[in-house]
C-alpha cells in the first residue's frame, strides 16, 4: 500500500516560484507547462492575485482597463474591497467613472465563479500586458 505525501500544492508553487530570479521562474513554467499545462495555469494564476494589481501605478492600469471588455470588469470588481475598486475607478476619467458606476450598481446578482474566472481573466491580461511591456507590476510579484 503506497502513503502519498503531500508537500504543498498549487499555492506553495506559486509562493516558491515567486522568491525565484525571473529568468528561472519562465524556464520553471515553461517546463511545467511541458508537462502538465493545466496544473501550470493554476500554478501562474496563483502567483499573481487579482487584488495585488492595485500596486500597479496609474498608467499601467488605464492601459489594463482599455484592454478589458467593461462588462468582464464590471465582473471581476463585484463583491471586491473598497480599496480595489477605488484603485480602478481611480485611474478612470470621470465620465468614465460615473458610467462605470451606474454599469456596476445596475448589474443583477453574480455567481462567485463568473467573479472568480474574471478576475483571472483580469490578471492574465495584465501578465499579457506586462509581457509586452505595458504595464507595472510591483517588484514583488513574478510579472516584471
Amino acid at each position: 500500500m503506497r502513503h502519498g505525501i503531500k508537500l504543498g500544492g498549487v499555492t506553495t508553487a506559486a509562493r516558491i516560484i515567486n522568491r525565484v530570479k525571473v529568468a528561472e521562474a519562465d524556464h520553471v513554467l515553461s517546463d511545467l507547462k511541458d508537462l502538465d499545462k493545466y496544473l501550470a495555469t493554476r500554478v501562474v494564476d496563483e502567483m499573481t492575485r487579482f487584488e495585488e494589481l492595485i500596486g500597479a501605478d496609474t498608467r499601467s492600469l488605464q492601459g489594463l482597463i482599455r484592454e478589458l471588455d467593461a462588462g468582464a470588469l464590471i465582473t471581476a470588481l463585484t463583491g471586491a474591497p473598497k480599496l480595489v475598486r477605488d484603485a480602478f475607478l481611480h485611474s478612470m476619467s470621470r465620465r468614465a467613472r460615473a458610467r462605470f458606476l451606474d454599469d456596476l450598481e445596475s448589474a443583477g446578482p453574480t455567481r462567485r465563479s463568473d467573479i472568480e474566472d474574471a478576475r483571472k481573466d483580469v490578471v492574465r491580461c495584465a501578465r499579457r500586458l506586462s509581457e509586452e511591456n505595458r504595464f507595472v507590476l510591483p517588484s514583488e510579484g513574478y510579472i516584471r
